[in-house]
């Protein structure tokens, strides 16, 4: 579009805004009356609209956190079980590593099958 059309849709817009408010000034009370009615009609569904919008954030926000607190203590209580099983290896290793140590010295009850003597 050339500059010159724009400027004439320019106008052309800007005169029918502009009839359009006379015209709702010429409108007889009644019908202004019944238009701020609406409006104000509107304006009550929209913010109720927003409300519930606003709650409804709320609850998926709340739901959300509820899920991720779920999460965070099950990978605790994974967690504290795999160290317990961890833990409990070690203690069977070091058992272990203890009755081969008592078995090469010549304690031959620690050792797996007990030689005789």
């Amino acid at each position: 579009m050339h500059i010159r059309s724009w400027a004439r849709a320019g106008l052309i817009v800007a005169a029918i805004a502009g009839a359009s408010v006379s015209a709702l000034a010429a409108d007889p009370p009644e019908v202004q009356d019944e238009r701020r009615a609406l409006n104000g009609a509107q304006a009550q569904m929209a913010a109720q609209q927003l409300a519930d919008y606003r709650a409804e954030r709320i609850r998926i926000a709340d739901e959300q956190a509820a899920k991720e607190a779920s999460y965070r203590d099950a990978v605790a209580a994974h967690d504290a079980e795999v160290a317990a099983m961890r833990q409990r290896a070690a203690d069977d290793q070091a058992r272990w590593e203890a009755a081969v140590a008592a078995c090469n010295a010549g304690d031959y009850s620690q050792c797996a099958q007990p030689q005789q003597p």
